[in-house]
């Protein structure tokens, strides 16, 4: 009574729940058993935030971001992000791709800047793997932990044509580095 998409991942303690046990309550009172079960879908390429939890009769439409501790009743279109008890819709998601393409500048900044304030160093160029789209060029060999980010969830032709046709906003990563240490 659960299906679950393609390129669905569900993150730590979540819970999907096709039952309700809730009838024992009414059979400690009238003796009466009413069960109470449904199904569950999840469409493809879903993202299910830790801690979430997929009530009985939930379907989530494809393309869908569930924040982290929702809880999933009802129906939920797809091409959307969501969060909340119960989950409620915060934006497209075409409105979250350009959140997150404002954001990733700010927060490599802060990622960069808490590293050196905790080991007293720069950070290997390796341990910014979510973030070498802003730095690495694009004609040259990419490392080993970039690739395997562009090999993530078989998207791989894909990620490497959008990674190829986009520019950088650094010249290099001494470039954020640089960029870095002028904005502190």
């Amino acid at each position: 009574m659960i299906e679950i998409g393609d390129n669905v991942h569900i993150t730590a303690d979540c819970s999907i729940l096709q039952h309700d046990y809730s009838w024992a309550v009414v059979q400690r009172i009238t003796g009466e058993v009413l069960g109470s079960c449904g199904t569950v879908h999840i469409g493809n390429n879903v993202f299910i935030g830790q801690k979430s939890l997929i009530l009985k009769g939930a379907e989530i439409g494809d393309n869908t971001i569930i924040g982290a501790g929702s809880v999933v009743t009802g129906r939920l279109e797809g091409n959307a992000v969501y969060a909340g008890t119960p989950a409620q819709k915060i934006s497209s998601l075409e409105a979250y791709i350009d959140k997150r393409r404002k954001l990733q500048l700010n927060e490599v900044v802060s990622l960069v800047r808490e590293y050196e304030r905790t080991y007293g160093k720069r950070p290997p160029k390796k341990l910014l793997r979510e973030f070498f789209w802003l730095f690495e060029p694009r004609d040259t060999q990419l490392n080993e932990a970039f690739q395997k980010v562009l090999q993530l969830d078989n998207n791989t032709e894909r990620s490497w044509q959008a990674f190829a046709q986009s520019e950088p906003i650094f010249s290099s990563y001494e470039a954020l580095l640089e960029y870095v240490e002028s904005n502190s």
